[in-house]
């Protein structure tokens, strides 16, 4: 059986590899975790965008049931006047197309009442526009905590990029996510 003898150009030799070894594995563990970290800002930034286009995808669709019911509610008060006008005109004169005028006063006004108490079409444009802002607020403060993630893995990342060893690696800074910018 051979002797295994450790020379000091063996000791050398071995704490040369391990050395080495352990910066090859620094570096590997380094340059891996920058790249989860570069995939992280990527990440929270479609998170980012998901909630814009969530918002942006409201704001027509709210729109159209704002215009909608304002356009419902001028239509049936509009009607209602005019019937009001006409009755006020005919009263005394006629007393068949009073009692038409009566009736289509009676109708659009019962129309308006169901319509008050069932809520649909919706008649208070103003809880309708605040359900609409309600909305639009809820969508903004979803954003903001996405943007927060964002900046918080933005500056994990530059932090990772910009200390040694990363430097070395010549990785980009992430932009940080700047209101009104």
């Amino acid at each position: 059986m051979a002797e295994f003898k450790l020379t000091r150009m063996r000791i050398i030799v071995i704490v040369s590899v391990v050395i080495v070894l352990l910066v090859l594995l620094g570096t590997i563990l380094t340059y891996n975790s920058l790249i989860a970290k570069q995939q992280d800002v990527k990440r929270t930034w479609g998170n980012v965008e998901a909630a814009y286009t969530n918002k942006i995808n409201q704001i027509p669709a709210l729109s159209s049931v704002v215009n909608s019911s304002m356009a419902f509610e001028m239509n049936l008060l509009t009607n209602i006047t005019q019937l009001r006008t006409q009755w006020l005109s005919e009263k005394g004169n006629d007393t068949n197309a009073n009692v038409n005028t009566t009736e289509q006063i009676n109708t659009k006004i019962d129309a308006l009442m169901i319509s008050i108490n069932e809520n649909y079409p919706f008649l208070y444009n103003g809880a309708i526009i605040q359900s609409f802002m309600s909305s639009i607020s809820e969508t903004n403060n979803i954003i903001l905590a996405q943007m927060v993630f964002y900046n918080d893995a933005v500056a994990a990342y530059n932090s990772g990029i910009l200390g040694f060893p990363g430097n070395l690696f010549g990785f980009s800074e992430a932009k940080y996510y700047q209101q009104g910018t």
